[in-house]
């Protein structure tokens, strides 16, 4: 059985892929509500998220970026 994604769920998908496609991408969250055509409150809700999950880091200018994880 096939279900599909909450729009929620959907949507930071494919805020993740944006940034693992692009290392190095800094966005500010209009910018990102910009990208995946969606509501400011909802894009700073998404990336709320991925703050408190580790996968952002948001910097003092107000940017977003991927936090840095290596594999050796």
């Amino acid at each position: 059985m096939i279900v599909a994604a909450d729009s929620i769920e959907a949507d930071a998908l494919r805020l993740r892929h944006e940034f693992l496609s692009l290392p190095g991408l800094q966005l500010t969250i209009p910018q990102i509500a910009r990208l995946l055509d969606l509501r400011l409150e909802h894009a700073e809700g998404l990336v709320s998220d991925l703050v408190d999950e580790g996968f952002f880091i948001r910097a003092a200018d107000g940017t977003c970026r991927r936090a840095q994880t290596h594999v050796w």
